[in-house]
């Protein structure tokens, strides 16, 4: 089992003796305030059922930090993820970090959000752009008003030698840019690329002077394109409780530990709507745009990845609530915090509980995604060849099953699977040697965690992770006679 969580650990310690005062711990790699759930006005009580409500619904959940006033109040992960302290998969939360750097630029006078693209990107530009073009501002790729159809002319992958000619060269659908919202995560990646253009520094070099140092975010890093900038609207990995910080500096308007890092205006800008998105009125994705923000419902606003990979900052409520995931019903996920946590940010100090704050300790230390359990199957005779359908990591094919003293272990396709017994075993996975990242494309080295279980006599099946990202499956293993 998990060991405790520090702050966690804490409050079992001061609930055991009756401790009704807030739990105040010193770290230099996190908050430095943390406190039990009652003691900032919200039930652990209610916490807990939000957890339980993530396992039966959401299933994919793979962490969590919750702050209050502050302080952090819960935090957890799931087996065989530890996003506390492993960078995950951000996906299109990555976009609000680059915005933010958009900021500083602002903030120094170094840019204009009403410069055109073209005086920036002179040298990137078409032989003949179009008028529509030659319209675009930055503040229109901030707010996703690009104009142009990102499914149409070059892609930004790890084939195309030039994204920022591609991605310009792409043509431009809307009479008038800036009027119309179109999500597009290559306008994300050109806003990196100013970011590099206006500082002198890669972007993410850039972050680290005037964001992550700052606020001691030390696990960000970030895949990049053909020329090395960071991708922008993808491609940034962090911890949950890095992400957490960046929603408590925007909670705090641009302040840090007392000090302005983000001005206030910036922030306001930012997070507010700066173009009506469509869908209806219980969509969180239906209630606006801002500078690479959603607004949501009852007021809040989110950074916002793939498959629930949220940071989601309740002003009213002064909360912040980050999340990883691998959850494709996004929906969902948010509306669990609406319904659970949302009406659990009370006014004013609970009187402490205790048994539930313990409860919540070991729930918090314990958690895990399920395993494939063994039915008493004893399965075939190994080593032995095998065949295997497609997955994500492995196209269909032939190779070799072994057992091994934790499960099996599968070869094939130049890899070894490892793949546990009743519990999650874990290899590195290369994918590949480049950290060039098109979206949704895996690159580098990966962690792979699996378990296993005969369904029959010649079939094991497999559950697999990719730890650190959002790609998982099921897949099946037939050994051969013998």
């Amino acid at each position: 089992m998990k060991t405790l969580p520090t702050f966690l650990a804490a409050l079992v310690a001061f609930s055991a003796i009756g401790a009704a005062q807030s739990v105040c711990l010193e770290t230099s790699r996190f908050f430095k305030e943390r406190a039990t759930p009652e003691s900032q006005g919200v039930s652990s009580k209610a916490i807990l059922e939000w957890i339980d409500a993530c396992d039966a619904q959401m299933k994919y959940i793979h962490g969590f930090v919750l702050v209050r006033h502050g302080r952090v109040i819960a935090e957890g992960t799931w087996a065989p993820f530890d996003t506390l302290n492993e960078p995950h998969m951000l996906y299109s939360h990555s976009k609000s970090f680059t915005s933010t750097a958009i900021g500083f630029l602002a903030d120094e006078g170094n840019l204009d959000l009403d410069e055109r693209i073209a005086d920036i990107f002179a040298d990137k530009m078409p032989a003949e752009p179009s008028q529509r073009l030659l319209q675009v501002r930055v503040r229109d790729l901030l707010s996703m008003n690009f104009g142009s159809n990102p499914d149409k002319g070059a892609r930004s992958d790890a084939n195309n030698p030039d994204w920022e000619k591609g991605i310009l060269a792409r043509p431009m659908e809307v009479a008038d840019p800036g009027r119309k919202h179109r999500y597009d995560s290559d306008a994300t990646y050109l806003l990196s690329c100013i970011v590099e253009r206006k500082s002198g520094k890669r972007t993410m070099e850039y972050l680290k002077e005037k964001l992550f140092d700052p606020l001691g975010m030390t696990s960000p890093w970030s895949t990049v394109s053909t020329s090395g900038t960071a991708c922008g609207g993808w491609g940034m990995n962090m911890t949950t409780r890095d992400i957490a910080k960046f929603g408590q500096l925007l909670l705090n308007e641009g302040v840090w530990d007392g000090k302005r890092i983000l001005s206030k205006d910036w922030v306001r800008l930012a997070t507010s709507k700066q173009t009506a998105t469509s869908g209806g009125p219980e969509s969180d994705w239906a209630q606006g745009y801002g500078f690479q923000f959603w607004r949501c419902r009852h007021g809040a606003y989110r950074a916002d990845g793939a498959a629930g990979q949220f940071t989601i900052v309740m002003e009213d409520q002064d909360a912040v609530l980050s999340i990883n995931a691998g959850d494709n019903d996004m929906q969902r996920s948010l509306n669990l915090v609406w319904k659970h946590i949302l009406p659990a940010l009370g006014p004013s100090a609970l009187p402490e509980d205790a048994a539930a704050q313990v409860k919540l300790a070991e729930r918090c230390a314990s958690l895990k995604l399920p395993v494939l359990e063994n039915k008493g199957i004893e399965g075939a005779a190994l080593p032995a060849s095998a065949s295997f359908g497609r997955s994500d990591i492995l196209n269909a094919g032939e190779g070799c099953l072994e057992r091994t003293d934790s499960g099996w272990v599968l070869k094939a396709q130049g890899h070894e699977l490892a793949i546990g017994d009743g519990k999650w075993s874990e290899i590195k996975w290369d994918f590949n040697d480049s950290n060039i990242e098109g979206a949704f494309h895996l690159v580098g080295r990966r962690r792979v965690a699996a378990s296993g279980a005969w369904k029959d006599a010649k079939t094991l099946r497999v559950r697999w992770f990719l730890v650190g990202g959002i790609q998982k499956g099921e897949f099946d293993i037939v050994a051969a006679s013998r």
